[in-house]
């Protein structure tokens, strides 16, 4: 059975990436698509080119992902991973969320490279992470393997 203490850490990571995690990105899309309109954008071109696909998903909902049953071994060889993921993405969410004040601030005509950088790169290791905790997740979750061979 899992502790209570340990069930925090599982349903924050959870929450984050159906809910802060998905918010965060959904805003890169839309302004990338803005930016593919005008272009006169303040987003530096290389960068959206490094920028890669997103990998299909491996957990469909929310609700669907608590009510799965939990794999206690493959919890215990992994929780130290998940705290870890889930407090780099804490810290790349408050990055984000401190460029986005700055760009905001400066308004996107005067905005310093620098800026949109650490945006950018904040978001492009909210995509890396949020990815390798999906598939933890699923892992967790007994979802991998649910495909029939």
């Amino acid at each position: 059975m899992i502790d209570p203490t340990q069930l925090t850490i599982l349903l924050k990571a959870v929450d984050f990436v159906f809910d802060e995690g998905r918010k965060i990105l959904e805003e890169r899309r839309e302004r990338r698509k803005a930016g593919d309109k005008t272009a006169g954008s303040a987003e530096p071109k290389p960068a959206e080119a490094v920028v890669q696909p997103e990998p299909p998903q491996l957990i469909e909902t929310k609700e669907e992902l608590l009510k799965s049953p939990i794999d206690e071994l493959q919890w215990q060889d992994n929780e130290a991973e998940v705290k870890h993921l889930v407090r780099l993405l804490e810290t790349y969410s408050n990055n984000y969320r401190l460029a986005k004040e700055q760009y905001a601030k400066w308004g996107s005509a005067l905005v310093p490279p620098i800026i949109v950088n650490n945006m950018v790169e904040a978001e492009d290791a909210m995509v890396e992470t949020t990815t390798k905790l999906e598939s933890l997740l699923a892992k967790i979750y007994k979802k991998e393997n649910s495909n029939p061979k």
